[in-house]
């Protein structure tokens, strides 16, 4: 289903809601803010607080892990029935998990559509991989992984890192959340 509205903040404002009630329901009570770009016409969602980025301390079986999520949009118009709408699209996401004092993020999915010559969709960290006889730290490279949706973080978090969910119904939240918005305000190889 895409997001429409009249203007692009209506839009992005619908999105956050949703997603904001998507992580309640999962992993965290840290609610996204709306941020308009000062210069551009998008808006950027993410945690913050006084103004400035946080992350949500999520509590893992490997200690307290910091989930920081920004994803911005654009908006392109669309006739509606009765008027001009705004279709809300995807043009930047930084998903990010960093252990408690760590410098860096331990992992980080990434999107940017205007990122070029490397994978537009990406994966980076601090993870040291060998390449042969050469040790190489996966920030160094661009891990291709396609587009990686908020729900399949969450959901990884909740699985793999078990972090406890603050809902039964966190499964269904998130496959709900996923079928709702798979490819209408992902980017769908667009550039």
């Amino acid at each position: 289903m895409p997001i429409t509205a009249p203007t692009l903040h209506a839009a992005a404002e619908q999105f956050r809601e949703h997603l904001n009630r998507v992580l309640a329901l999962t992993v965290t009570r840290t609610r996204l803010v709306l941020i308009p770009s000062p210069t551009l016409p998008r808006v950027q969602l993410a945690f913050r607080q006084g103004g400035r980025p946080v992350e949500a301390k999520l509590h893992t079986r490997f200690g307290v892990i910091g989930l920081h999520l920004a994803q911005t949009c654009e908006a392109e118009s669309v006739h509606g029935r009765r008027r001009q709408q705004q279709r809300l699209r995807t043009v930047a996401y930084r998903y990010t998990l960093s252990p408690d004092g760590a410098a860096d993020p331990l992992l980080r999915w990434e999107y940017d559509k205007q990122l070029a010559p490397q994978c537009r969709h990406h994966l980076q960290g601090t993870v040291e991989l060998t390449i042969g006889r050469h040790a190489v730290r996966l920030n160094d490279l661009h891990l291709p992984t396609g587009f990686t949706t908020i729900e399949e973080v969450l959901r990884f978090c909740i699985v793999d890192l078990a972090v406890a969910p603050l809902s039964r119904e966190w499964d269904e939240v998130l496959t709900e959340s996923y079928e709702k918005f798979k490819g209408d305000c992902a980017p769908r190889g667009r550039r």
